[in-house]
């Protein structure tokens, strides 16, 4: 009898370790594959998001053409030539940076593409979250082709407009009307604040994440601002703060 109990000990000790061994692996392969489903996703996404930057950025490139082309036709007045001169070059930097945000979502894809290949085929299964990271710069590329793209067409409508403004009537003098009234009459002229002349905007309803910012996003309401975000973004970090808006806000 004293033989047979460490027998049955060692055979209890081995069940319980490749109980134990079964487990893990059973656990492992579990991961793996929610690894490999949540890297498939990420990596689809950030190809959607890929191509729609693309499109985007052909369409801002598209408006950009045509401010460019309405410019080089001529305006009706001076003024609508410099307004028009100004919104074009606009809607060219616009579709400048809607091509770079294109480019960048396209290497995000490129890269969560590859992190999904090493989570089907590698021998280390690579993390979900690096994925996600890699299809979320996709998608914030996506966004900014988005406004872009926004600004660039917003841009190309006021460069039409200011092609087409037609000159200012020239009102007949009191003498040439046959009329005798002898008040003198002062006439005073000033250079307007903005290129396109509307410039009046509603900073708390526009900024609707309440960051104390306007995003191109946000901007999209109001073409006239959309226009010339650019212009009005003198640090050139893609957001117009109060001071920068000065003289905007109602």
């Amino acid at each position: 009898m004293s033989k047979t109990k460490p027998s049955r000990t060692l055979s209890l000790a081995l069940l319980v370790a490749l109980g134990a061994c079964g487990t893990a692996m059973a656990q492992d392969a579990a991961l793996s594959v929610k690894e490999k489903v949540q890297a498939t996703a990420a990596a689809d996404a950030a190809v959607d998001d890929a191509h729609t930057a693309h499109a985007d950025a052909e369409s801002a490139r598209e408006s950009a053409k045509t401010a460019d082309m309405i410019t080089r036709q001529g305006a009706l007045t001076a003024q609508g030539a410099a307004t028009a001169a100004a919104t074009s070059k606009i809607a060219q930097q616009s579709s400048l940076d809607a091509q770079r945000s294109s480019q960048q979502a396209s290497h995000a894809a490129k890269a969560a593409l590859g992190a999904k290949t090493a989570t089907d085929y590698g021998n280390q299964p690579v993390g979900s979250l690096d994925e996600a990271q890699r299809a979320a710069a996709a998608d914030v590329a996506s966004m900014n082709a988005a406004d872009a793209a926004a600004a660039a067409e917003a841009a190309a409508m006021a460069t039409r407009d200011a092609a087409t403004m037609p000159p200012t009537p020239v009102l007949p003098s009191p003498a040439a009307a046959g009329m005798t009234d002898t008040s003198q009459v002062t006439v005073t002229s000033s250079e307007p604040d903005s290129i396109v002349g509307d410039y009046s905007i509603d900073f708390a309803a526009m900024d609707t994440n309440h960051n104390d910012n306007i995003s191109r996003a946000e901007a999209r309401t109001n073409p006239t601002l959309t226009a010339e975000f650019a212009a009005v973004d003198n640090d050139h970090n893609g957001r117009l703060s109060k001071a920068e808006l000065k003289g905007w806000i109602e």
